[in-house]
């Protein structure tokens, strides 16, 4: 990636230089599992995502085998020919279409002098996975369900001593995830009203022992599910998705974001959306609301920050219409006089350190930025402020066109009222965190989506979102299927309100 240094008034910061190494698209192809792919060989400053770019493909369909945001000089990176086997019809990048059986020996022999062709060789990836064998859905749909609830610590419970010192102890934990099942179970209901027939499997997996995970494979039935919907710890998980992909099974991830678990597996399914996705839909807003403004994006260097902006670094650089600036906060009495060197400014926060540490910094940084008399900055943050900090100011928040990804309830969201009213109607309170409504969001749309279209749902998983509280479409990434809708808020009328998606 091409960055340069930038010194402001003694303050050592990172900007984007303009553009990237130009892209020359290869007309080198090869056939892998029954579809085509361009070859391309990358050169010294080329990106994952200028290189799709050039190729007319999304980034999340090139096909690499090191690390997207770590490409050298002479790594080989694979995009697919796009209008084949039911994909989007779409211009080829080139002219002239590739000749048929062409490899990938004269795209490895334009590789730069001295680089040996075994080393070459074994950059190359595993082919990508075709499309698996779906098994035929029943009238009746079996989901399972597996999450730690506990079951043995149930008669640990005191109902007469259930105090104030007692309700945050982790004894209690079978009470950390029911809000997850509850949703679930208010989406079959809803479900069953209309006429889908549901067989839910629940089994308690409570503890980290993967040899428990395939033990209720067995004795659960989980392997003759239609799908696996599993809120488990890492290794669990992990394990549970190793057997679900044996036996044909989708199996659903709700709360992981690392885009890894859908490298391989083409049964993999992850709900919540990737670092990537975020940080593009910010982007996106940024470019399309503010263009030519100038991003500062204000950190710590700690490690908490270091996935989001690696992630902002790659893409900065690959889309060349944002100029940004590296601010670190230890630098904050400068803030001030670099803002006014560019006023109207977009301001990213993506500081965290620990809890006490977070909670000073938000009130300094407001008070900063609300300080302007004139060309205030935009405030954007990963997350959710009003949700994290409950004394922030929400007029300072307003005053600076606040956006962010809400995790709350939208109150003039006619589907968010109507899904607090079900639950409390059912439930008798209403939720403390948003796991009951991605419980209940992934249900409508998945086992919604199955009985609608049956095992094609799988090829083409979309087009249900009526009634879900949060926007989901799902896409191929990797091997597996990623929820790439990311919804941002902006703050208007000291309410947070969505901003249009796409």
């Amino acid at each position: 990636m091409t960055i340069v240094t930038l010194l402001l008034a003694g303050l050592v910061a990172w900007s984007q230089a303009p553009g990237t190494t130009p892209v020359k698209v290869s007309m080198e192809t090869q056939m892998m599992h029954g579809k085509k792919y361009y070859v391309h060989i990358v050169e010294t400053g080329q990106t994952v995502y200028s290189i799709a770019r050039a190729y007319k493909v999304q980034s999340y369909d090139a096909v690499t085998h090191v690390d997207i945001h770590f490409l050298h000089a002479g790594d080989t990176v694979w995009l697919p020919v796009r209008g084949q086997f039911g994909d989007e019809q779409q211009a080829s990048p080139v002219s002239q279409e590739p000749q048929k059986g062409q490899s990938t020996q004269k795209a490895q022999k334009s590789q730069k002098k001295g680089q040996k062709g075994d080393e070459a060789t074994s950059q190359r990836p595993s082919k990508p996975a075709a499309l698996p064998e779906v098994r035929k859905v029943g009238k009746t749909l079996k989901v399972a369900l597996m999450m730690p609830l506990h079951l043995d610590q149930m008669d640990d419970i005191s109902t007469s001593k259930f105090d104030v010192e007692q309700r945050g102890k982790r004894s209690y934990r079978q009470f950390e995830f029911i809000e997850f099942y509850e949703g679930i179970r208010l989406a079959l209901d809803k479900l069953a009203a209309t006429g889908v027939s549901v067989e839910l499997n629940v089994v308690d997996v409570s503890s980290g022992d993967t040899a428990k995970v395939r033990e209720a494979f067995v004795s659960h039935n989980v392997g003759q599910s239609d799908v696996l919907i599993a809120l488990l710890l890492r290794e669990s998980f992990d394990k549970a998705a190793e057997l679900a992909s044996a036996a044909g099974i989708y199996i659903v991830n709700p709360m992981a974001t690392r885009s890894e678990i859908c490298a391989e597996n083409p049964y993999m399914v992850k709900i919540q959306p990737s670092t990537a996705g975020l940080v593009s839909r910010m982007l996106n807003s940024m470019a399309t609301e503010r263009p030519g403004a100038h991003l500062y994006i204000v950190h710590s260097g700690s490690k908490a920050e270091k996935p989001v902006l690696e992630e902002l670094k790659s893409q900065l650089a690959a889309r060349g219409d944002i100029k940004y600036t590296l601010f670190n906060w230890s630098q904050s009495a400068k803030l001030a006089t670099v803002l006014k060197s560019t006023p109207g400014a977009t301001v990213l926060s993506i500081y965290d350190q620990d809890k006490d540490q977070n909670r000073v910094y938000v009130g300094n940084l407001l008070n900063k930025l609300t300080a302007f008399k004139q060309g205030t900055p935009v405030l954007y943050t990963m997350n959710d402020w009003t949700r994290e900090y409950g004394d922030v100011d929400f007029n300072q928040l307003q005053n600076l066109n606040y956006h962010t990804f809400a995790t709350g309830w939208d109150m003039t969201n006619e589907v968010h009222v109507e899904f607090l009213k079900d639950y409390r109607t059912r439930y008798g309170n209403e939720p403390t965190s948003s796991l009951a409504a991605t419980g209940y969001d992934l249900t409508l749309f998945i086992v919604g989506g199955l009985h609608r279209k049956g095992a094609d749902f799988w090829k083409t998983p979309g087009g249900l979102t009526t009634g879900i509280t949060q926007p989901m479409h799902l896409v191929r990434s990797g091997a597996g299927l990623e929820n790439d809708c990311a919804m941002l808020y902006r703050m208007q009328g000291l309410v947070l309100v969505p901003v249009s998606f796409r």
